[in-house]
């Protein structure tokens, strides 16, 4: 079967491509190959499924890429305007909360059915449960041609034809909605540079015997990351507390300057302010007054009026402290190692390949394999590699929508140029 465009994916990219050339050229005959049974598994699901589709603060440090001059450059001649004014040309309407741009809606699922149903409606053609094994380059009478293979369900091999071809495959973050390895399976067939891949934005595991007993905690507090003894980033924000790993938007921000191979070495250190609305001294007067007013009572009982009380066994624990310490017998070295436990709680993250609980996927296709402005690949006309395929990914806020949605877009307006 003969096609003006294939495109290989039904995710953010793949669904905003698919919309925009249906859009520019209702006459085109598209076809859009999933191997899911459903559009959009991972953007019904994005920002706990009201989907964070962009951010007012849009700059090129939001991104993180083995090439940082192509980011420079692709974040210069976008804006974080483009992601709003695209979904209401759809009929999805946006609103903004402190920087963060949500669908009016707050329904991901919604997002994804209105950007496929306008898509159907307007000629786009869908196959599901059809994963995409092969794309080879063919010269035939009327020109270059792509030779599209793919396995279904049931099976059975099937093989189309296009002139232009966009791999919207997605990464192998979130295997239980969708994610997975294939795309970077079938960018080797075509000899394309991809830089190893490893999980991004996901939970950072660390060497504590006793953290299991803080399971479910969550603290507002200020997390420094370390190498050697240089601070690599700083983020303020919901920690919570797992039995082997620490998470939140926090956390996964952090876990980008860990996770990449070439840093997984360093001698990291990550140092936890749990209570950061209170300088150190101001906390150890505050100590220093409970004992003086409340002598008899416990060490845990006045951390108790603090912080959640299964972080105050935990605490206790790391410390050594006797159950039974009351206030009146603590010495000011014990209040001074106290304070400072409380303002900066140590960790040693270690790594571990988690692409279940990682947001997006690090490494993939080297981005000087693509242009900045079209997203064409360089080697192979007419071929697109669009969105998470790519080795570039965002921290948490919307970012990763922002470069998959418009990646999709500028590659179908690339070819809309040439036709």
């Amino acid at each position: 079967m003969k096609f003006d465009i294939i495109i290989a994916g039904a995710g953010a990219s793949g669904l905003a491509a698919a919309y925009q050339a249906a859009v520019l050229q209702p006459q085109l005959n598209i076809l859009v190959l999933e191997k899911e049974k459903v559009p959009g598994r991972k953007l019904s699901a994005a920002g706990n499924g009201k989907c964070n589709l962009t951010n007012m603060d849009f700059t090129q440090e939001c991104y993180h890429s083995g090439n940082h001059m192509f980011m420079k450059q692709w974040v210069l001649e976008h804006s974080y305007e483009e992601i709003p004014d695209f979904f209401e040309s759809l009929g999805v309407l946006l609103y903004q909360k402190n920087g963060y741009y949500y669908p009016v809606s707050n329904q991901g699922k919604q997002v994804t059915r209105l950007l496929y149903e306008k898509s159907r409606r307007a000629g786009v053609q869908y196959s599901f449960g059809t994963r995409v094994t092969g794309v080879e380059p063919r010269h035939g009478k009327r020109g270059m041609y792509y030779e599209v293979m793919g396995n279904q369900e049931n099976g059975s091999t099937v093989t189309y034809h296009a002139r232009y071809v966009i791999l919207a495959l997605g990464g192998a973050s979130a295997p239980k909605l969708g994610g997975s390895s294939s795309g970077y399976v079938l960018i080797k067939k075509l000899n394309l540079k991809c830089n190893p891949i490893y999980p991004a934005l996901s939970p950072i595991y660390v060497e504590d015997s006793l953290l299991s007993m803080t399971k479910g905690v969550r603290l507002d507090g200020t997390v420094t990351l370390y190498d050697g003894k240089c601070v690599l980033a700083k983020e303020t924000g919901q920690i919570q507390f797992n039995e082997k790993s620490l998470s939140g938007i926090v956390m996964m921000n952090l876990s980008c300057y860990l996770n990449a191979p070439d840093k997984q070495a360093a001698e990291a250190c990550l140092h936890i302010d749990t209570l950061p609305g209170f300088s150190w001294n101001r906390l150890k007067d505050f100590v220093v007054c409970q004992k003086h007013d409340f002598p008899e009572e416990s060490v845990e009982f006045m951390l108790d009026g603090i912080l959640p009380n299964p972080f105050v066994r935990y605490i206790s624990r790391r410390l050594k402290l006797d159950k039974e310490l009351i206030l009146r017998n603590m010495t000011e070295k014990q209040i001074d190692r106290l304070v400072s436990y409380l303002k900066k709680l140590k960790f040693t993250p270690v790594f571990k390949e988690d692409y279940e609980k990682a947001q997006v996927t690090g490494g993939g296709i080297a981005l000087e394999e693509v242009s900045c402005d079209s997203f064409s690949c360089k080697r192979y006309e007419n071929l697109y590699i669009t969105g998470e395929l790519l080795d570039v990914y965002g921290k948490c806020g919307g970012y990763n929508l922002t470069f998959a949605i418009l990646s999709g877009i500028q590659a179908v307006k690339d070819i809309y140029s040439k036709l």
